[in-house]
């Protein structure tokens, strides 16, 4: 009887192990957060772990560095350039998403949907927006989450300097 109990009690912690795999990478991030000094600009710091929507298994996502560093070390490099006397952008609400979509006749797909609100001032010309990005790639059950989020956020933050610049040239724009 006792080890009958024992069996059953081995056979059952067996199984709730087998049940539910959760799985946590780590991401580096430390590679596209580089030290630019555009005081100018800032971004909301954000804080978070990413849950990849979409899996057959749980996969939780762990940036090294928080988004919103990531988002504004690549704002300030690619928008120094711009830089006039008394402007400030400012950017609030970062929220990141990420999910896995299957389909029957085509290749899965991961995209990232990224989105920020950013105010541009320009010597009192405001310009307000509210950016998104929605990078995406193909994957199959061996792709690497880790590596592919940060090439998309890579490719999201480009975007986005590039919606950014186009507010400040709007606001510049304004001043002539």
């Amino acid at each position: 009887m006792f080890k009958q109990v024992l069996t059953i009690g081995a056979l059952t912690l067996a199984l709730c192990a087998c049940g539910s795999q959760k799985t946590r990478e780590t991401v580096p991030l430390d590679a596209l957060v580089v030290p630019v000094s555009a005081p100018w600009i800032s971004v909301e710091p954000t804080q978070g772990d990413l849950l990849v929507r979409g899996l057959d298994q749980k996969m939780i996502l762990t940036p090294s560095r928080p988004v919103s560093d990531v988002l504004q070390a690549q704002l300030r490099l690619a928008l120094q350039p711009a830089y006039i006397s008394n402007l400030t952008v400012t950017c609030e609400r970062v929220k990141t998403d990420m999910r896995v979509k299957h389909e029957d006749d085509a290749p899965s797909t991961a995209t990232l949907d990224i989105s920020m609100r950013c105010t541009t001032n320009a010597r009192g010309f405001v310009t307000r927006s509210e950016l998104r990005s929605q990078p995406s790639a193909p994957v199959s059950a061996q792709t690497d989450y880790a590596k592919l989020f940060v090439a998309l956020l890579d490719g999201a933050s480009k975007e986005m300097a590039g919606k950014v610049q186009a507010d400040i040239d709007t606001s510049k724009s304004n001043l002539k």
